[in-house]
């Protein structure tokens, strides 16, 4: 994505704002004596204060998940600890799904918004209105004061309390659409916790967000890259693809197919590792915290219903194109492998990893996430290595998705 640490990215803006806006926000004392004004930054008590709150935040959320359901938000420390922290990266997450996209979608809903920060992005990056749905109306009221330090006027967005696991969630929402967007940020995983049918219930949830999709809308989905969230995701995406929906980001060549990560067994997941620049907030307390967010990882997926106009570009890349789904790994053999994930399936492409031509072909500077063409790779048992003559191409996003959906 662009550089966040621009002072005019839009991202940088909104957390100076909250910055400036801290104790109206979140209800943190107004303090004396730190050496550093209000307007300046965090001071090194507050610091100290959220950086506890986030490590508990943390566990709760991603490591015993104890408190997936609870009123977490209503604590304002850990409500501190979400809005420096978790609130800067779930905006940056959807901003650069968008970058990767190029789809500026106008009329947004998102469905478990908490605080704001998909939509936020989403306007940021030029929508018209947005519709936030929650079940907590504290949420809701922490997203209105949030958004009001934005750009985005009253008048184009509203919030609206409803339960995701009531039988009629979109109700409320849906006389005001179509929309082009709806967007799940974080926000499935914490549905039906402990309901023996979860998946079926997410599934169809998810599924019901066609009724109101305009006839260019897209739904978009977001999670945590935890294997257990990970898959959940990605059983969703699989869910949606047999119902007839069409997967057109991030999976080149595989919009009708199913996740080969989910086939290769359960301790088999996929994520994208999106690049930013740290703000110092997160900055700070990830390194306070032990926590590391130099790099944005999430499983997500842009996915159309079956009734989508068939002029709709079917895949955001070529068919013949291949994601970078894994870090760089080193086998017993001595080669540098990474996995590929396309119209094919999934597979190894390798290298020796003292190869010269690694780096002149580009092979050694490869990333997840990176979208490639490989031509002329040498067919290996295990996949596919690197030739003589293999050449590898990393593609831009395709400028055919990119420009504005919706009325403009």
């Amino acid at each position: 994505m662009s550089d966040s640490r621009s002072p005019d990215h839009p991202l940088t803006a909104r957390v100076d704002a909250l910055v400036r806006r801290r104790h109206e926000l979140v209800g943190l004392p107004k303090r004396h004596g730190d050496g550093i004004g209000e307007t300046e930054g965090l001071t090194h008590s507050e610091y100290a204060r959220i950086s506890d709150a986030l490590f508990r935040l943390q566990r709760g959320l991603t490591g015993t998940r104890s408190l997936i359901g609870a009123r977490y938000m209503d604590d304002p420390d850990m409500l501190a600890a979400y809005l420096f922290f978790y609130w800067p990266v779930s905006y940056a997450q959807v901003a650069g799904i968008l970058d990767q996209s190029g789809l500026r979608p106008a009329r947004i809903l998102d469905m478990g918004a908490g605080p704001g920060p998909a939509a936020a992005a989403l306007l940021d990056a030029g929508a018209d209105s947005a519709v936030l749905v929650d079940s907590s109306s504290s949420a809701l009221d922490l997203a209105r004061r949030v958004l009001a330090l934005g750009p985005a006027s009253p008048e184009r967005v509203r919030y609206l309390p409803a339960d995701l696991e009531g039988p009629r969630p979109f109700d409320t929402a849906a006389e005001r659409g179509p929309y082009d967007c709806i967007v799940f940020g974080h926000s499935l995983n914490e549905l039906w916790i402990d309901a023996p049918d979860r998946a079926e219930r997410v599934l169809a949830l998810t599924g019901a967000a066609s009724d109101c999709l305009s006839p260019e809308g897209f739904l978009m989905v977001v999670e945590p890259a935890l294997l257990a969230t990970s898959r959940d995701a990605l059983a969703v995406r699989d869910g949606l693809v047999s119902a007839g929906w069409s997967v057109f980001a991030p999976c080149p060549g595989r919009s009708r197919h199913a996740c080969p990560a989910l086939a290769a067994g359960p301790g088999h997941t996929c994520h994208d590792e999106l690049r930013w620049e740290t703000p110092e907030t997160v900055r700070v307390l990830a390194r306070r915290t032990g926590l590391d967010k130099d790099s944005l990882k999430a499983t997500w997926f842009l996915a159309r219903p079956p009734g989508a106009p068939s002029a709709l570009p079917g895949s955001a890349y070529p068919e013949d194109a291949y994601r970078v789904v894994s870090d760089p790994l080193l086998n017993k053999a001595g080669r540098i492998r990474y996995l590929l994930c396309g119209a094919s399936g999934r597979f190894a492409f390798s290298a020796p990893a003292e190869d010269p031509e690694s780096k002149k072909s580009g092979f050694a500077y490869l990333r997840r996430g990176d979208v490639i063409r490989v031509s002329n790779p040498e067919i290996r048992e295990s996949g596919w290595g690197l030739g003589p003559g293999t050449r590898i191409e990393v593609l831009p996003p395709v400028g055919s998705l990119r420009g504005r959906s919706g009325r403009g």
